[in-house]
C-alpha cells in the first residue's frame, strides 16, 4: 500500500513540474498590452476547438511558421502556441470557451507571411525515453501579419478523436471555420489591455491540404 501511494504521489509531483515548466496558458500570464500606434509589430489572434471534455494528450503544440525559401530563418522565426490540458487528477480540457473546449491565443509578430502548419501532440508517460510527440500536418493556413494591425486568424476545430484512426489524413481531423464575434469577444474578456477595436478580419484566409511530411 506505501508503495503505491509513493508512486501515486510521485506522478502528481512529476506531472506538477510537466506543467509549471512547460506552460502557464495558452494566453499570457502577465496580461499582454497592444497598441497599433506605438509598435512595428502586429498582433494575430485566434482559437482552437476540441470534440470533447476529456483531453487525448498531455500537450498541444500548434506551429505558426515563418514563410521564408530559408530553412534556418524560417525556423528562428516561427513559434509554437501551447494548450496544456488539466491533468493533476484527469485528463481534461481547459480552455476560454465552450465550457473549456475552445482555447483562446493571441501572438505578437513581426511584419510578414506566415501559416499554421502543425499541430504537435505530446504524450508524456511519466518515464522520459516512452514519452511521445505525434505531428498532424498535410494542412495550411495562410496569412499575412502587417505592422500596426490586428488580425483574426480563425478557429481551428481539432478531432483528437480521429488521430488513431486515420493520423495521416489531415482532412479527418483538422477544420478551419471563421467565428471571429465569438472569438473577439471571449479574448477581449481574457486581455483587457488591447486595442481590440482595431481588429479584423479576412474573408480570403482558407485552410489549404497537401502533402503529409514523415
Amino acid at each position: 500500500m506505501k508503495n503505491k501511494s509513493f508512486k501515486s504521489l510521485t506522478r502528481i509531483l512529476f506531472l506538477s513540474a510537466f506543467i509549471l515548466c512547460c506552460s502557464v496558458s495558452t494566453l499570457t500570464a502577465q496580461k499582454m498590452t497592444f497598441n497599433p500606434k506605438k509598435t512595428d509589430n502586429g498582433l494575430i489572434f485566434g482559437s482552437i476547438t476540441f470534440p470533447e471534455e476529456k483531453a487525448k494528450f498531455n500537450g498541444y503544440f500548434m506551429l505558426i511558421s515563418y514563410k521564408s525559401t530559408d530553412p534556418k530563418t524560417a525556423r528562428k522565426n516561427s513559434k509554437e502556441v501551447r494548450f496544456i490540458p488539466a491533468q493533476i487528477t484527469r485528463m481534461r480540457h481547459k480552455g476560454d470557451l465552450d465550457n473549456g473546449l475552445t482555447y483562446l491565443f493571441a501572438v505578437e509578430k513581426p511584419e510578414s507571411e506566415y501559416e499554421i502548419t502543425n499541430i504537435r501532440l505530446f504524450t508524456n508517460s511519466g518515464i522520459a525515453f516512452l514519452q511521445r510527440n505525434d505531428n498532424v500536418n498535410g494542412f495550411s493556413i495562410p496569412f499575412k501579419v502587417n505592422k500596426g494591425e490586428i488580425l483574426y486568424v480563425g478557429n481551428i476545430r481539432f478531432n483528437e478523436n480521429a488521430f488513431k484512426q486515420s493520423a495521416k489524413d489531415a482532412k479527418t481531423m483538422v477544420i478551419y471555420q471563421n467565428n471571429f464575434e465569438k472569438d473577439l469577444a471571449g479574448i477581449k474578456k481574457a486581455e483587457p489591455f488591447v486595442y481590440w477595436d482595431a481588429a479584423k478580419k479576412d474573408d480570403s484566409i482558407q485552410i489549404s491540404y497537401g502533402e503529409v511530411l514523415e
